[in-house]
């Protein structure tokens, strides 16, 4: 071979100076990442079809032109400056000097790669005609190289964010050699050539046909990422050295592309299973809600699924039966269950687990199923998932699989990976940073490509996220994804805003918003059909009365725990910050004399002792709990008890806060059937006294001061900003006297989120309420910056924050920063240890988050004297760096402890 571009190596497999280093030749790399895209974009799947057909290309033409560029995504290595990086003894690789060193922050690969593009098709060092497109004047490049322009910034942005092109005219005179260039443009003809490409000229050189291909290009550039990780692997792509042709390597890259996406479990198409009733698939007769979803007529392509019931009325249950269906239907080819909080995906993740087989195979096997948040490696069951390469678990007898679910290694490596498996389960911010400029973004959304999204509890969602939502709705009906929201109070403006947004996205002409406020109801929005809303009916096991009655002072919830104790049942009062949460189980610690029956629970514990707390308090209060477990229990907690928790309290105390919130908190009350002494029995009807809601609120006043929630609940203000908000809440429960669910869910939420609900507060509350609209509006513009235009395409001018470090991008708004602190401590020997230590997982268990200006910033610093101790717990644990050290029995201002958590002294 007397190809220049011989000289150029790809990859190295160790450091420059160790005398045997192996390294793998720049061409075959780049041959063996383009054999990867060549799979994955194999023309009779849907994902080419679909874009080929965007792009009125045919399918064989886009993989040819894609994989193209594929090749060249490292052309940047040909520089002389990346060359000189690694040493290579007695090998013939070129070691040119370059004018600068390699410099990965203003001339990493993949920008000199774009730089060598620009060089030679400005420069006319390379025409169309050398890639096998014409000229459209004699001596002058095709306009066809606009298209391949927008193609290769894709392929350059391999790294996970669009290159920088900023301004740099010396770069390759800096960076590169005369002959670094000669190499580069005499491979990049080489591989048109290898490849034969048959450019679909006259569409590439129309300015609307490029306009479309930047709106494919965010799939393209997902490909580009996943083709380079997968391509880079040696255990499948080993070293190469030289000795072969591009035309002779070509085949092998391809044989060793299709082991490696075998082994990914990529490139292996689903089955799915016969969806045949609710009854066969989960063993209980359907409620009204997944009746409806087993039998309501589906039309092809994209739909919009809002299920509005009770809780415990079945809504995963119906959700999943949908889901499976439009698998069936060949309408998509996996799912992502997306919830509000790591807690709630984690019991979501159980239950999936248990159902999923049920729903799909892949080559007659169980495909993987990933959680996907930031804690997922200590949830036990996601680890045993984990599979190795080889699937090592085999069926006891034929049609007799094993009940274990599982888990491709390779998929579960990264959050940014996980969507990339059949079904996935996580909280939903992992779907919501598919469509925020942070690295890795396209390839989340290639992730959701052709994915039920299923988002549980998604009146949730604040201000922010619902900006967010609205944009993943619009780009996931754009790729013809479906999206079923599960919810038990969604505001009327909410439902209709969120049918608004998918109709608009579908280019309908009329907008249809849903009008009926029967609950519960089923909304279903398609193309065929438009909008239709179909009113349900609800189980009486699931309809509910619960009495509410009002309490003004803290003395008087005491009395009314104490009474409760007394009388051998379990409580839960639920305060609305931390501080009064530590507050009133101090207050009941003192009048009861002791802590033995008194749990405390907020979310200022370390991992660790939080999980300990929750595995507790399910204990007690969960579904299995009898009458020795809950007699004369007290818990006090903030909002974490409703957020995930299946618990059951005989009496329960809430602090006023929105209404929807107290809908929440009050399935907690009475939630399973018991007898009297707190036992679980097997009827319909509870025999337990009817249940009270205690609500802990200000003195009524039909003319409330504005002071009206402050001077009684000042930190209540502080988290719920509209003091107005929750006076027509309690209001509206004076009114009614119960909540009485699901027959007035609807007239309790549109009390209090009505189109009217301004003019119907006292004048007193609007002024601090136009604040909390000002807040509201803030939130909305800060997510609007964030997110990415799409029509650009994928390239540094979609968003401001592809190269800015100072612009935060999030998927939850936070108006008060907070820090990662880690609980240090001594051990029996003084030594100083992590909170955590001898327990697996320690460091993650020992760290409490803290809000940073009132509390992580007045922590004591770590004495000097135990710096060289700190010194040892960071080599052990080297992202402890990241964390704030904190030894609270070294400062007299804040303690910890596993029963009260992170607390102010007095």
């Amino acid at each position: 071979m007397n190809a220049s571009y011989f000289n150029y190596w790809g990859k190295a497999s160790q450091s420059s100076d160790t005398a045997n280093a192996d390294y793998h030749l720049l061409p075959y790399h780049g041959l063996d990442v383009a054999a990867v895209g060549w799979l994955l974009l194999d023309e009779d799947k849907p994902l080419a079809k679909n874009l080929a057909e965007f792009l009125g290309i045919t399918p064989s033409q886009l993989r040819n032109i894609f994989t193209f560029t594929l090749m060249l995504h490292d052309l940047g290595k040909f520089a002389s400056a990346f060359q000189r990086l690694a040493n290579f003894p007695d090998s013939p690789l070129s070691r040119h000097q370059p004018r600068k060193k390699y410099d990965s922050r203003e001339a990493r690969h993949d920008r000199l790669g774009y730089f060598f593009w620009l060089h030679a098709s400005r420069g006319k060092r390379l025409t169309g005609t050398d890639l096998g497109l014409m000229q459209t004047e004699i001596g002058q490049p095709s306009r066809a190289l606009d298209g391949l322009n927008c193609l290769l910034d894709v392929v350059f942005g391999h790294h996970g964010y669009p290159i920088n092109w900023g301004s740099q005219p010396k770069m390759m005179k800096d960076y590169c050699h005369e002959e670094d260039q000669v190499a580069a443009y005499a491979f990049m003809t080489d591989c048109a050539t290898l490849l034969e490409v048959t450019w679909p000229e006259a569409q590439m050189a129309d300015k609307d046909w490029v306009i479309r291909l930047r709106q494919v290009s965010w799939h393209l550039s997902g490909l580009a990422i996943l083709s380079d990780w997968i391509g880079s692997d040696t255990d499948y792509f080993t070293y190469h050295a030289g000795g072969l042709t591009l035309a002779e390597y070509w085949p092998q890259a391809k044989e060793k592309a299709q082991r490696a996406l075998a082994a990914a479990e990529l490139n292996k198409p689903i089955q799915v299973q016969p969806f045949l009733s609710v009854k066969e698939h989960f063993g209980f007769s359907p409620t009204p809600l997944q009746a409806w979803a087993e039998s309501v007529p589906l039309t092809p392509g994209p739909q919009l699924f809002i299920l509005e019931d009770v809780t415990g009325a079945g809504k995963t249950e119906a959700a999943l039966a949908l889901t499976h269906r439009l698998l069936q239907q060949g309408d998509a080819d996996g799912f992502y269950f997306g919830l509000p909080t790591m807690a709630t995906s984690n019991a979501m993740f159980a239950r999936v687990a248990d159902h999923y087989q049920q729903m799909l195979t892949v080559d007659g096997s169980r495909p993987s199923i990933v959680l996907a948040h930031g804690a997922r490696d200590m949830n036990e069951r996601f680890r045993e998932a984990l599979s190795p390469k080889e699937k090592t678990d085999s069926a006891y007898a034929s049609g007799d699989e094993t009940a274990s679910l599982y888990c491709n290694q390779w998929l579960a490596d990264s959050r940014k990976k996980a969507l990339l498996a059949s079904v996935g389960v996580g909280t939903i911010d992992q779907a919501l940073m598919a469509v925020l400029p942070r690295k890795h973004q396209p390839l989340r959304l290639l992730g959701l490509h052709r994915k039920i999204l299923i988002f549980d509890e998604v009146h949730a969602a604040d201000s922010f996220m619902f900006e967010l939502l609205d944009d993943l709705l619009k780009v996931h009906l754009r790729q013809g994804g479906s999206v079923i929201l599960l919810t038990a109070t969604l505001a009327q403006n909410q439902r209709q805003r969120l049918c608004r947004v998918w109709q608009e996205a579908a280019g309908q002409e009329v907008i249809q918003l849903p009008e009926k406020m029967d609950f519960p109801l089923a909304t279903k929005v398609s193309f065929d059909r438009g909008l239709e809303e179909i009113p349900l009916a609800s189980r009486a096991a699931v309809s509910r009365q619960l009495e509410v009655a009002f309490v003004h002072a803290e003395q008087d919830c005491v009395t009314r725990i104490l009474a409760a104790y007394e009388r051998g049942e379990c409580v839960v009062w639920i305060r609305n910050s931390v501080d009064d949460a530590i507050a009133a189980y101090q207050l009941l610690a003192e009048q009861l004399g002791s802590t033995a029956k008194l749990t405390l629970f907020h979310s200022r514990f370390t991992l660790q002792d939080r999980k300990a707390i929750e595995d507790k308090v399910l204990a007690i209060f969960g579904k299995s709990s009898g009458q020795a477990e809950r007699a004369g229990q007290i818990l006090i907690s903030t909002q974490v008890f409703q957020e995930s928790l299946d618990a059951d309290a005989d009496l329960m105390i809430s602090d006023l806060c929105p209404i929807d919130d107290l809908i929440q908190r009050a399935g907690r009350l009475h939630r399973h059937i018991r007898d009297r002494a707190g036992n679980r029995i097997d009827t319909e009807q509870d025999q337990r006294p009817a249940p009270l809601l205690l609500i802990h609120a200000p003195v009524w006043q039909d003319e409330p001061s504005e002071n009206w929630l402050s001077d009684h609940l000042l930190n209540t203000e502080y988290v719920y900003r509209s003091p107005g908000r929750l006076w027509l809440g309690m209001q509206v429960l004076r009114q009614l006297g119960a909540i009485r669910m699901p027959a007035e869910a609807r007239t309790l939420i549109e009390a209090v989120y009505g189109e009217d609900v301004y003019e119907r507060m006292p004048e007193t509350l609007k002024k601090k309420e136009d604040a909390h609209y000002g807040e509201l509006r803030s939130q909305v513009a800060k997510a609007k910056s964030q997110l990415i235009t799409w029509h650009k395409g994928y390239n540094q001018t979609s968003a401001d924050a592809w190269h800015d470090d100072n612009i935060e991008i999030s998927t939850r708004y936070v108006d008060r920063e907070s820090i990662q602190v880690l609980v240090l401590k001594c051990d029996e020997q003084g030594q100083l240890c992590l909170w955590a230590d001898g327990t697996a997982h320690a460091l993650p268990n020992s760290v409490v988050k803290l809000a940073k200006h009132c509390f992580a910033d007045q922590l004591v610093p770590l004495p000097s004297r135990l710096e060289s101790a700190f010194s040892s717990i960071l080599q052990r644990y080297p992202q402890a760096k990241y964390l704030q050290p904190w030894l609270p029995e070294e400062d007299a201002q804040f303690s910890y402890c596993s029963e009260k958590g992170a607390i102010q002294n007095e």
